[in-house]
């Protein structure tokens, strides 16, 4: 008996040491667990506002956290995901000079881009006039900064292989916007103005924690300075463009989509499409979370690309077929949670949503690829024309077959999308391309040079250590020299 509990408890502890190593399923698994959590207060949030306000209210409201959200997208400047490919190997310097790029130069920009969406939404459509109240328009300045900076954490976050860190923000945020529309709603108020407030001050409060306490816990001496900012920017200018287009052609469709819906045909049809969407966010954030993490743990390369790559197919198609069924199967009945009109008219849209989730992996981890290989120029092309299916696509097919028109559009948009994968890959086998995964950021550094395979090779990290901090472990790459060296 004894000898059966110490051989379970050794199968125990290697299950468990394979996990602490295996970065990718665990911190992937992290983002999901936070994607999860949003999605469980986001539907709590909405759910509670759809009891208490009209559709009309509702899709005003989501149109105007839609187009802060895609105002904070345009804010991030690629700053996130050359992040990912920079601060895995960066020393202590170089990535104290990242994280304050990503916090100042995000907040800075988001400021700007949360200003010019305040002022042009209103004139985007007559039924867009909520957002010109004094009320809604600053909460949509100030609140683009404050996502921006949050959402910037989390790729720092991502980069560390702390992961969980997101969790805890999410959580922590979920908390208490629930919590404060909750107070909202037994003081008596009803109103979509105090519905965005309450989203935005949840955020602000979650992000100054996160600024305090967080990234103080990550075991790298940092404090929060201009200095190094500006030639930090200027250095990475050509990538982070190129990134910058990429990842804001990605939220296009999710980010304008319902503005789009409530231009083409009503605030109520936008109610419908974005409950559709919300629900459905678990299985499209799944591969976006996945291929996030795959480039990190591809910029720490310790591993071959096609490894990686077939280990994140396995983890991705693992996580997507469980919901799919649930949400195939009963989403009707889930989505009756907000009432009974959401259940009719958003079914269709659902699974829709369902269906684009497995287009939607391939191309969200082809981005990754095209990263990593040093093409990032072709990522943004990609999602480029994706997007301009998309919204072209959803404009005209509305005027046919009503809100579900956009999911149709975005539907079609991916099988293009798909089909890019197709050749390109092709294409590259073709010309027997084979370039090492470490060298995409230096290939667009001001005076790099794309090094070939053998130079490549002898610069690899041949030894990890582990760190021990704040009571979980730290993976470092220890390298022949700095990464400042290097660039």
């Amino acid at each position: 008996m004894r000898v059966q509990a110490r051989h379970g408890r050794r199968i125990g502890k290697a299950l468990v040491a394979g996990y602490q190593r295996n970065h990718l399923v665990r911190n992937s698994g992290w983002l999901i667990i936070a994607t999860g959590m949003n999605g469980f207060f986001g539907l709590a949030f909405w759910a509670e506002t759809t009891h208490v306000l009209s559709e009309s209210t509702v899709g005003s409201a989501s149109a105007v956290l839609a187009a802060m959200t895609f105002a904070s997208t345009m804010a991030m400047m690629g700053l996130g995901t050359t992040a990912l490919q920079i601060l895995p190997r960066a020393n202590d310097e170089t990535w104290s000079t990242a994280v304050n790029s990503l916090v100042i130069g995000g907040a800075a920009v988001g400021l700007g881009a949360g200003l010019i969406a305040a002022v042009v939404l209103p004139h985007v459509s007559p039924r867009l006039s909520f957002a010109g109240q004094p009320p809604v328009a600053v909460c949509v300045a100030l609140g683009t900064p404050v996502l921006t900076v949050a959402t910037l954490l989390d790729y720092v976050f991502t980069a560390e292989r702390r992961a969980h860190y997101v969790v805890i923000r999410g959580a922590t945020f979920g908390l208490l916007k629930v919590a404060l529309l909750s107070v909202l709603i037994a003081l008596g108020v009803r109103s979509g103005t105090w519905l965005v407030a309450a989203w935005v001050i949840s955020s602000a409060v979650t992000s100054g924690s996160t600024l305090l306490w967080q990234v103080r816990r990550l075991g790298r001496p940092h404090r929060y300075r201009l200095k190094g900012v500006p030639s930090y920017v200027k250095k990475w200018s050509r990538i982070l463009v190129l990134h910058h287009i990429t990842s804001l052609a990605d939220l296009m469709i999710p980010s304008l989509m319902p503005v789009l819906v409530v231009a083409r045909l009503s605030t109520v049809d936008s109610a419908h499409f974005y409950v559709a969407w919300l629900l459905s966010g678990v299985l499209l954030t799944v591969s976006a979370a996945v291929a996030g993490n795959l480039l990190a743990e591809l910029s720490y390369n310790e591993k071959s690309m096609a490894q990686t790559l077939r280990q994140a197919a396995r983890l991705i198609a693992l996580l997507l077929v469980p919901p799919v069924i649930v949400l195939a199967v009963f989403g009707r009945s889930i989505l009756g949670i907000f009432g009974p009109t959401y259940a009719a008219h958003s079914y269709v849209v659902l699974l829709l949503f369902v269906v684009v989730a497995i287009p939607d992996a391939v191309t969200n981890i082809y981005v990754s690829v095209l990263r990593v290989r040093g093409e990032p120029h072709k990522a943004a092309g990609m999602n480029l024309l994706m997007a301009a299916v998309a919204l072209t696509g959803a404009w005209f097919l509305m005027g046919v077959v009503g809100v579900a028109g956009a999911a149709w559009a975005w539907a079609l948009a991916q099988v293009v999308g798909c089909g890019y994968v197709a050749i390109d890959s092709y294409a590259a086998k073709r010309g027997g391309l084979a370039i090492p995964v470490s060298i995409g950021a230096n290939r667009w550094a001001p005076g790099g040079q794309t090094p070939s395979r053998g130079e490549a090779e002898d610069g690899r990290p041949r030894v990890a250590t582990a760190e021990t901090n704040g009571g979980s472990t730290v993976d470092r790459v220890r390298t022949s020299k700095p990464l400042s060296a290097q660039q």
